[in-house]
C-alpha cells in the first residue's frame, strides 16, 4: 500500500507553528467552552437580542435559541455568519496535547515496537530472541528509518 508523503513545506510549516503557539498562550479550560455559550455570552455582552442576532446573521430566531441552548450541532459556515453579525472574528486553532515533533516521534515509535516485536516474537519461537539492548537498539533505528521516511504509514493500524 502506498502512503502519502507528509507535507513539508516551509511556509505551510511555520503558519501551522503560529497557531500551535498562540494556541498554547489561550487561557487554560479555554478549549474546553462550547460554541453555544460562547455566543450566547456574547451576544449578551453585546446587549443584543436573539431576534437581532438572528437578522444580522440571516437566520430564524428559533435557531438560534436551539444553538444557545447547545441542542443543533452547527456548521463552520453556520459559526462564521453568527460571529460575523456578533461583530467577531471566528479562530480556530489546534492546541496539541504537545510538541507536534514529540507526538510524530511517539508514533514513529510505537509502530517500531509493534514491529520489532512481531519479528521478536517469531525469533522467540525458534530460540532465537535476541536480548533486550539489541532489540531496543532494533527500535530506535525502525523509528529513525520511519521518522526519517516521514510517511503517514506512522497513522497505520493505530
Amino acid at each position: 500500500m502506498a502512503h502519502r508523503i507528509i507535507p513539508r513545506s516551509v511556509g505551510m510549516s511555520r503558519i501551522l507553528d503560529r497557531f500551535v503557539r498562540w494556541a498554547a498562550n489561550a487561557p487554560e479550560g479555554a478549549g474546553q467552552y462550547a460554541v453555544h455559550s460562547l455566543i450566547h455570552l456574547t451576544r449578551i455582552r453585546l446587549g443584543m437580542t436573539q431576534a437581532q442576532l438572528a437578522r444580522r446573521c440571516g437566520l430564524p430566531q428559533s435557531h438560534i435559541a436551539k444553538i444557545e441552548k447547545g441542542k443543533v450541532d452547527v456548521q463552520l459556515t453556520t459559526l462564521r455568519r453568527i460571529f460575523n453579525a456578533l461583530r467577531c472574528r471566528l479562530v480556530i486553532a489546534p492546541q496539541p496535547e504537545k510538541q507536534l515533533e514529540q507526538i510524530i516521534t511517539e508514533q514513529a515509535r510505537k509502530l517500531a515496537l509493534k514491529r520489532v516485536g512481531a519479528v521478536a516474537g517469531t525469533m522467540a519461537m525458534e530460540k532465537q530472541r535476541p536480548e533486550e539492548t539489541a532489540l531496543e537498539a532494533l527500535v530506535q533505528a525502525e523509528t529513525e528509518r520511519l521518522l526519517k521516511k516521514r510517511s503517514s504509514e506512522i497513522w497505520e493500524d493505530e
